[in-house]
């Protein structure tokens, strides 16, 4: 009698722990599934990006989640933008995911927010992400997610997409063209660009937007509405 008692409890043991197992893998596969982003949200969300204007922080503004819960997002007034602790601080300026997060084929490891002011040469803004990869394979994967017009174009040693506008333009208006990459742009005169260049951990290529030059009040606030108080001029 207790040689079957032992079999029956062992049993039973067996049951129980094969359970606790398979209850384990489900909740293992759903905190899984719970960070992979929305795969078409977090295309939008980055096409919007490389558009290198306000439209990215009002996608994010209407979908948080676009690149999943692995990605700490801030709303600023009715725009919100990835967060980093202080754009103005070397230290404070980027957000390290801690898996890489896979959109159309690229997989982002970081977001950077950097600004800073000049008195002579005007303001200094980039934004975007550190991906995985190599300048080849990555601006491959941007470009076929933009338009035959919007893409990128070998500029020296990096990749880009060039515009300007001068003081006196209506907002909104951009010219194709620039001074070229690593020139600063000519006082009077605002150049917005997109960017992909080598990074300096092997491996990593960094996808930004830059904004530099006689950046005025209204265009701050129009191509970079997710900008706190305290990093505006």
């Amino acid at each position: 009698m207790r040689k079957k008692i032992k079999k029956a409890v062992s049993k039973l043991a067996v049951g129980v722990a094969a359970c606790a197992i398979a209850a384990s893998a489900v909740a293992a596969f759903a905190d899984n599934l719970a960070s992979v982003p929305d795969a078409e949200a977090a295309k939008v969300a980055l096409i919007a990006f490389t558009q290198c204007d306000q439209s990215f922080f009002a996608s994010l503004a209407a979908k948080p989640q676009s690149f999943g819960p692995g990605v700490a997002i801030s709303t600023v007034g009715d725009v919100a933008s990835p967060t980093v602790a202080d754009p103005l601080s070397e230290r404070g300026r980027v957000q390290e995911f801690e898996r890489p997060i896979p959109v159309a084929g690229l997989k982002l490891v970081a977001y950077r927010n950097e600004v800073s002011y000049d008195a002579t040469m005007g303001a200094f803004l980039w934004w975007g992400f550190d991906v995985e990869g190599s300048d080849v394979s990555v601006v491959k994967a941007v470009n076929q997610m933009l338009k035959p017009e919007e893409r990128m174009t070998k500029d020296g040693e990096a990749w880009g997409r060039r515009e300007y506008r001068r003081i006196g333009d209506p907002l909104g208006t951009w010219r194709r063209g620039g001074q070229g990459n690593g020139v600063v742009a000519e006082k009077g005169t605002v150049e917005r660009v997109l960017t992909l260049e080598a990074h300096e951990v092997k491996g990593r290529v960094k996808l930004y937007c830059t904004l530099q030059g006689s950046v005025t009040a209204p265009l701050l606030q129009l191509s970079r509405p997710d900008l706190p108080v305290s990093a505006q001029p």
